[in-house]
């Protein structure tokens, strides 16, 4: 079988760019934190759902045309052929409406995620929160699968096409779109760094550390596990946004428990608490994901009959297990120090 390398290559950094942004986030959460967020999917989700919004509500009356449904039995056909005219015809209006659905998502991510989180985290022990996070991720994809409004039930919703959809040629729109992921990645890098090293990052990992003292010094420590909830959920929406328009296809099957196990791998695998390591995490189980993808695509072709595909999950898992057991800080540790204060307390005693 012959490939493509370029073609695999932009694929690779297109995946490993959505990856990076749901465990920056899930590291802000959790790493420096200590939020276990076993909900991860669902609010990945939330950004998918808002561009199967965006882009059947939203799309056609930007281009000034009127909205067809997109899951009558009678219209689905004629609706999906009006997004991808739509989004091969005019690219002013389907980047506009992809700006929209970025900040729609970040919008209802941030809020669903401080919503769901600040009751739960008003109790002493915040692991009640990853148990409700997790019902409630199980909770909202059932619903979606049966309530078709949002994006056709369980039919899902095709015809989402990514901004740059509009080029002739297929390998530079796939380039573009991988350079936009890699460039809001390369942000979010830096605005978590700049959290972490701020006096307010400082703060979250106090609470990781001891939420009793941290309460007994006047900190509001529901609150700030509220506010960091809102930032995390905002990214992991955005992420499910750049997912959902990659591969054109919204379906509530693809936010099941298995993405947020993924996610939870690369930040144990890459590091708790560093940034670069939620990077390094996510570009090593893109590349492990990848591989058994084809690998299972080659033992279909070769006629054997062993669902090679599960084998991820026991890979996954495996992993998991002996991170946490041999080096449950992760390939890259956590910095001792992540302020400048310390440097320049060494320069004034040596001086």
């Amino acid at each position: 079988m012959q490939i493509d390398l370029i073609g695999t290559a932009i694929a690779l950094l297109t995946l490993f760019g959505i990856y990076a942004l749901m465990a920056l986030s899930l590291n802000l959460e959790y790493g420096v934190a200590g939020v276990p967020n076993f909900g991860k999917a669902l609010f990945v989700s939330l950004g998918a759902y808002s561009a199967g919004w965006t882009y059947t509500r939203l799309l056609p009356l930007l281009a000034g045309q009127q909205v067809i449904d997109p899951c009558g039995g009678s219209t689905m056909a004629q609706a999906l052929a009006m997004r991808s005219q739509i989004m091969k015809t005019m690219p002013t209006v389907g980047l506009t409406n992809f700006l929209i659905t970025l900040g729609l998502a970040l919008i209802v991510g941030g809020v669903v995620g401080w919503v769901a989180s600040y009751p739960a985290l008003r109790l002493k022990e915040e692991w009640f929160l990853g148990l409700v996070l997790l019902v409630s991720a199980e909770i909202v994809r059932i619903v979606v699968r049966r309530y078709p409004p949002i994006i056709c039930g369980s039919n899902g919703l095709s015809g989402i096409a990514q901004p740059f959809n509009w080029l002739d040629n297929k390998t530079l729109s796939s380039l573009c779109f991988a350079a936009l992921i890699l460039v809001c990645v390369a942000a979010v890098y830096f605005y978590c760094e700049r959290l972490v090293r701020s006096p307010f990052g400082r703060l979250l990992k106090a609470i990781r550390e001891n939420d009793t003292v941290a309460a007994e010094l006047g900190k509001d420590v529901a609150r700030r596990r509220g506010q960091v909830m809102f930032i995390g959920s905002a990214l992991a929406a955005l992420a499910g946004v750049f997912f959902v328009v990659n591969t054109g296809y919204a379906s509530a099957n693809d936010y099941a428990v298995s993405l947020t196990l993924d996610v939870w791998v690369m930040v144990v695998l890459g590091g708790l608490g560093n940034n670069r390591g939620a990077l390094l995490g996510a570009l090593l189980i893109t590349v492990l994901d990848r591989i058994t993808a084809v690998t299972a695509i080659q033992m279909n072709m070769l006629g054997i009959a062993w669902e090679f595909n599960y084998a991820r999950y026991i890979l996954f898992g495996v992993i998991l297990l002996l991170m946490l057991r041999y080096r449950p800080q992760g390939l890259l540790p956590e910095p001792a120090r992540t302020t400048l204060a310390h440097a320049q307390l060494d320069a004034k005693a040596s001086g």
